[in-house]
């Protein structure tokens, strides 16, 4: 059948580009392979030069791949899988990057991408070593190929095909609609992108992030090239400002999906120790661990069997954490994970083809690994580096056991111990944050300490008293402005008992004990030269995340307290992880009080052309003994409504001060439209006359009197109008009260009319029905319905000191990239000289 309306050129050019970039990567590593191995220089030199075009042409071959796809998406082809699965006509144009990578196939072809500049830059740069080092490149870039090829090698399927066309798909072969050469005529749209990813930051957290996980790869080969070629130092120095990158732009990625996370997610924070956050923090672990043995080696000759096996491990935790989060095993526990595709043995292949051969390699020469024999002492800068770098082993180990619960389940299910040992399913732990914090906690006092005191320390060896001199400034300064603060803002944070707040408050220390102890260092130990700081200035930033997520986390409020308990604990469902005494009813045009601020629900909007509806939140600021008001602002806390399965996808807004986040996002929403239509409660008649009251399920309302010019904003009088207002007072049972002012009145001296009053938080109509002037009474008929319209649930949390956090991951990464300058710098300095020395050689 010949299909009308199809775009077939894109996706058979991306397809023939996917399967070039996976020849011409499998061409690059065998010649690379070869010019290792190969001693005769002018056959290694054309391996070697054949490998370089096939390495270029892969990398062409990949950008071609990248710019198939976005025109496929760019232009709405949703003849192709892809485009139909992640984007829609009325996706805003900024957003079509972020489509692009949503899926694993643009997930994947972004890291290739990234591979490929830094395999490029390798290639002119690495000298001697690119011949090992650009072997293990080109293997990583056949296995990212081999991810969008999609097509069957001996009866199994490799990888994903990007550019399938809809009607392929397997699922959806058998349709009906796939059997009319006209299908496209009944496609209009497509199903669009996951709303949450509409933000900015998708656009530029991705990249960066994949940038830091295609930067690790470059420790990994240094390290592996030099136990290759038993070249055990050479590659020592050219490695460390590519280490100092790595950990930079990993850093940054991370930090910027905690920003995301802040800005557009509802779990209240920046970080949940979700699965797939852990599994990008774990091997930014161990390469910190990694460059700081490095940076002890290169001045004492310790502990480079240590740095080998970090750079090791933090690559192939690296892929770890792509197995985990694309073999669809986290989708119990983790709301960033993709769905199987049915690629999990092959992820797990690109696990094997690297852990095997590098702790193969690591092992057998061990022994030829040099090391100095002599041993560190206590007070050596290298010894305390060592037991810095333990420390987050440590920690990474406990992140990496409890995230893997799924794949432990699953791998004692598929061994057959569960059931030969009549075993239950490790269960995830119930409260997350404790669970990890509890651990990671002392792990973060320890680092702060050692962050703060190490500098101090010399390599080899440091006399005692000159160690003393120099710290017992910087504790002291410390000491006391934890003292201070504890005395002016002290902690209360009690959640977990006393335990762990004496463990805040030696974290509060710690962290101070970091940004004071690296300031002095900077005045006393380098005498205020900024430009060989970078350490200096990084491990102050790194004290400031620690001060920011300690303060920021402990001193968290949430202010909307539901104090009239209009939420009960079913309100919310389970896995929305939602407490309902800290969401409070918000029914249009009615001021609640929420911690210092007033704050009133004015109503929703929707614009065209946006699937997210806005909510708009007036908040004020009063002065507690006189009522007069010293801040007003807005925000626009956003949510998108999946009809489908009545479900709430909403984004925060903030109001950010100098000291403090207002953190606002609705929880819950009714639909309006359904709760109008089923709204069948009757009204109940009451005569009453003035000072009765009546009773209702939540509290009473007082007849305090009839007004003869009443107001009700659903009412506009007019000339000659006879209206009578019922004022009522209205009391619960929780002590708060409110006033109804239901109208009635006569219009044209014959046509009757009845304005109901309502109150939203208590689900309460009142209508003024009648008056009986015989009895000296009237009739109020009083509703209180199952459900209302008019109304959102919010949260509302204040983040003090937040930005101490973010101003510290600023400054941690602009310490990180001066460090490389100077590394670099450095490198470049000696060059001469030792072209000077071989030259005299």
């Amino acid at each position: 059948m010949k299909f009308e309306g199809e775009h077939l050129l894109p996706g058979q050019l991306g397809h023939f580009f996917a399967i070039l970039a996976f020849v011409a990567s499998l061409v690059a590593t065998v010649s690379y392979y070869n010019a290792v191995k190969v001693k005769e220089p002018l056959v290694r030199d054309s391996w070697k030069k054949l490998a370089r075009w096939s390495f270029v042409i892969q990398s062409a071959a990949v950008v071609a791949i990248f710019s198939c796809l976005f025109y496929i998406l760019f232009n709405h082809y949703f003849e192709y899988k892809y485009a139909w699965r992640n984007t829609s006509r009325d996706l805003p144009t900024q957003y079509l990057l972020s489509s692009l990578w949503s899926d694993q196939e643009g997930s994947f072809l972004l890291w290739s991408i990234w591979n490929s500049i830094l395999g490029l830059i390798l290639i002119r740069t690495s000298k001697n070593l690119e011949a090992p080092v650009m072997t293990i490149f080109s293997l990583a870039q056949v296995i990212f190929a081999s991810m969008l090829l999609g097509i069957f090698i001996l009866g199994y399927k490799v990888g994903s095909n990007p550019f399938m066309l809809l009607r392929q798909a397997p699922e959806n072969q058998a349709a009906p609609i796939f059997q009319q050469a006209d299908y496209l005529q009944h496609i209009h749209d497509g199903n669009g992108l996951n709303v949450t990813l509409q933000n900015y930051w998708m656009v530029i957290h991705p990249p960066i992030l994949f940038l830091g996980f295609a930067s690790m790869i470059v420790p990994f080969t240094f390290a592996f090239a030099g136990l290759w070629t038993r070249d055990y130092t050479g590659w020592v120095k050219p490695v460390l400002p590519w280490t100092l990158f790595a950990v930079a732009l990993l850093g940054t990625g991370i930090m910027m999906g905690a920003a995301w996370a802040y800005e557009s997610l509802n779990f209240g924070g920046y970080w949940g120790w979700d699965p797939v956050e852990n599994a990008s923090l774990v091997p930014w672990l161990t390469m910190v661990a990694g460059l700081h043995t490095l940076l002890a080696y290169k001045h004492t000759g310790h502990a480079l069997k240590s740095t080998v096996f970090f750079f090791f491990i933090s690559y192939v935790l690296i892929l770890y954490s792509s197995f985990l989060t694309k073999s669809g095993v986290l989708g119990d526990t983790s709301v960033h994970s993709f769905t199987d595709m049915g690629m999990t043995a092959q992820l797990l292949f690109s696990i094997l083809v690297f852990t095997v051969p590098s702790i193969y390699l690591l092992i057998a020469r061990r022994k030829e690994i040099p090391g100095n024999n002599k041993e560190e002492s206590t007070y050596s800068r290298e010894f305390w580096l060592f037991v810095g770098a333990l420390i987050l082993l440590i920690a990474a180990i406990q992140v990496t056991f409890t995230t893997s619960i799924p794949v432990w389940n699953q791998l004692l299910a598929l061994t057959g111990l569960k059931g030969l040992f009549k075993l239950d399913d490790l269960a995830p732990p119930s409260d997350v944050m404790f669970h990890y914090n509890k651990i990671q906690i002392w792990i973060a006092i320890v680092l702060g300490v050692l962050t703060a005191v190490v500098q101090f320390l010399k390599y080899k060896d440091t006399p005692k008293g000159v160690f003393t001199r120099k710290v017992w400034l910087p504790t002291a300064l410390a000491l006391l402005f934890t003292l201070l603060i504890a005395w002016k803002g002290p902690i209360t944070f009690d959640k977990y008992g006393a335990g762990f707040l004496t463990a805040i408050y030696i974290m509060l220390f710690a962290s101070i004990y970091a940004i004071v102890g690296n300031i002095t260092y900077i005045f006393a130990g380098l005498k205020g030269k900024l430009k060989n700081a970078g350490a200096s200035v990084a491990h102050i930033g790194f004290g400031m995340v620690l001060l920011g997520a300690l303060i920021s986390s402990s001193k968290m409020e949430v202010i909307s307290i539901d104090r009239m308990k209009m939420l009960n604990d079913g309100f919310f469902r389970k896995e929305s992880k939602q407490n309902a005494r800290e969401n409070i009813m918000l029914p249009k045009d009615v001021q609640i009080q929420m911690g210092d601020y007033h704050v009133t629900y004015k109503g929703d909007s929707i614009a065209k052309g946006d699937p997210k509806t806005y909510y708009v939140m007036n908040y004020e600021r009063k002065d507690k003994t006189t009522g007069e008001v010293k801040e007003r602002f807005t925000l626009y806390p956003d949510a998108f409504v999946n009809k489908k399965e009545n479900a709430l996808s909403s984004n925060p807004a903030s109001k950010h001060y100098l000291t403090r986040d207002i953190f606002t996002y609705v929880s819950a929403a009714p639909n309006k439209a359904e709760a109008a239509a089923t709204d069948t409660t009757a009204y109940v008649p009451h005569e009453i006359k003035i000072g009765d009251s009546v009773f209702f399920s939540k509290g009473f309302m007082v007849l305090k009197s009839l007004e003869t010019t009443p107001t009700n904003k659903n009412y506009v009088p007019e000339k000659n109008d006879l209206a009578v207002g019922a004022k009522l007072e209205v009391f619960t049972q929780t002590d708060d009260h409110f006033n109804l002012q239901p109208i009635y009145f006569i219009r044209d001296s014959s046509y009757q009319y009845s304005i109901e009053d309502t109150l939203a938080p208590l689900n309460l109509s009142v209508r003024f029905s009648k008056i009986m002037p015989a009895e000296n009474k009237i009739e109020l008929k009083v509703k209180e319905t199952a459900g209302f319209s008019d109304y959102v649930v919010m949260k509302a949390l204040v983040f003090p000191y937040i930005n101490v956090l973010w101003l510290g991951v600023i400054i941690t990464i602009v310490g990180t990239f001066m460090s490389i300058i100077q590394r670099t710098r450095k490198t470049e300095k000696n060059k001469p000289a030792a072209k000077r020395e071989a030259a005299n050689i």
